[in-house]
């Protein structure tokens, strides 16, 4: 069986906003629950030289917005600068959710025949379309959850593997147990 582009990449992509958006949740749920100043863990990480959970979100939608516009061949967009709080970090989600949801898949057609360039700081080079999507979008992709997932681990959050794989009843159609 063959996937096309789109299915994955856009279905796999909301389904893992979904988490992102509810290990925000989480992350207001352990401040609440351990009297932590409101915000706080927005601004934790796992080291010196990492992102903190807040900007794992807004890097995260900049990216997806980004590897979207090249496998389009669009120009890609600029970053923007999300503000690190709750509700411009949720919001940002949306808007990210809401322009995965408008990708149409003929906009993708043929994008793992193309060539890719990358530069820095992540790789430089030209590499070809399913090169690209395996071994940069996706992982870039799931790097963002999965660090955001080791915080909030990290931090003390009752979270654990089903969260990281979020409601896969919607996704599957079957129940997850």
């Amino acid at each position: 069986m063959s996937f096309s582009v789109y299915e994955i990449t856009v279905p796999v992509m909301v389904h893992g906003l979904n988490v992102m958006d509810d290990y925000l949740d989480d992350a207001k749920a352990l401040e609440l629950s351990k009297g932590l100043e409101a915000g706080r863990i927005l601004g934790e990480r796992l080291a010196p030289d990492m992102l903190t959970f807040g900007e794992q979100f807004s890097v995260s939608c900049n990216k997806v917005e980004r590897h979207m516009a090249n496998l389009m061949q669009h120009d890609r967009p600029a970053f923007r600068n999300t503000p690190i709080v709750y509700p411009a970090l949720k919001q940002r989600l949306t808007e990210t959710r809401a322009f995965l949801q408008n990708v149409q898949p003929n906009e993708m057609a043929g994008a793992q025949s193309h060539t890719y360039e990358l530069t820095p700081p992540i790789a430089r080079g030209w590499f070809g379309g399913d090169d690209y999507i395996r071994h940069l979008v996706l992982p870039d992709f799931f790097f963002h959850i999965s660090i955001a997932h080791a915080i909030l681990r990290q931090l003390g959050a009752k979270i654990g593997k089903r969260d990281y794989l979020g409601n896969l009843s919607q996704q599957s159609g079957g129940d997850y147990s």
